[in-house]
């Protein structure tokens, strides 16, 4: 199965989740269309030129067959995504996983603006990197190479595969709630509300058991406990999401599995 990508990298600048484009082409295509086709890039590598699948039940970024080789030689798009079953595997023993460091090259990968190299045109150029860009890659059953699934949480199509553990990303503002039974006394439930930058809708949240929240507590100590004093943050976690009412909710299940950084 072809590669669908949920984000974009742009020109050089920095990676921006598919709402971006449909939101602007739902108000004026051409106006979409002329500022973004023909200048949006493969999110990991910054190389391979995206080309956009338009319809009713078809709204994704593609790269055509004969563009597969302009990816980087190690960018995790040159491979197939790993199977549920796979990555379940890969879940089971995070000791051998290395998922922390993982997570973390995400978040300085696909959330924060990212310098290139360029030649003389100011087009991206193959060459030595700062960084590697296959932080999401694995062997998978057989040892063939696979890549994590993974998606940036402002793309607008959370429901898409919610049973497959992923990496889920993005730039957003974060609050935290602390559940405590009427009459008691102990914390005994965190909640971790990932909200819009701009609308400040809610996304999804993340609940934290007292457990796991004490090894996160030095990073999440300046998050406010009310959603009007939500501050910006890039988030990075790994998890299965579900459907409630309101919107997505994960259950963190290892301190490892979620880095963030304040904006």
């Amino acid at each position: 199965m072809k590669n669908k990508y949920d984000e974009f990298y742009f020109e050089n600048d920095t990676n921006y989740p598919a709402s971006v484009y449909w939101d602007l082409y739902d108000k004026n295509q051409m106006e979409a269309i002329r500022k973004y086709d023909g200048h949006m890039f493969c999110p990991i590598c910054k190389l391979a030129p995206l080309t956009v699948a338009r319809g009713n039940q078809r709204r994704y970024f593609k790269v055509i067959e004969s563009d597969t080789e302009k990816h980087d030689i190690d960018c995790p798009y040159r491979h197939k995504m790993a199977s549920k079953k796979e990555t379940n595997n890969f879940y089971k023993d995070l000791d051998t996983t290395d998922i922390r460091n993982r997570l973390i090259s995400c978040l300085n990968r696909m959330l924060k603006k990212v310098f290139n190299n360029m030649d003389g045109n100011g087009l991206l150029v193959r060459g030595e990197k700062k960084s590697k860009n296959n932080f999401f890659d694995f062997n998978g059953n057989g040892g063939e190479r696979k890549y994590l699934p993974h998606k940036n949480f402002n793309s607008g199509n959370l429901k898409e595969d919610m049973d497959i553990q992923k990496i889920y990303y993005g730039k957003c503002a974060l609050y935290i709630y602390k559940y405590i039974p009427k009459g008691g006394a102990d914390i005994k439930m965190y909640y971790l509300k990932i909200l819009s930058r701009n609308s400040k809708k809610q996304i999804c949240e993340i609940s934290i058991s007292p457990y796991v929240y004490n090894y996160l507590s030095n990073e999440l100590t300046d998050i406010p406990e009310e959603r009007d004093e939500a501050l910006n943050y890039y988030l990075c976690f790994s998890g299965i999401l579900e459907k409630n009412k309101y919107s997505y909710k994960c259950k963190l299940k290892d301190s490892r599995l979620l880095v963030l950084e304040k904006k």
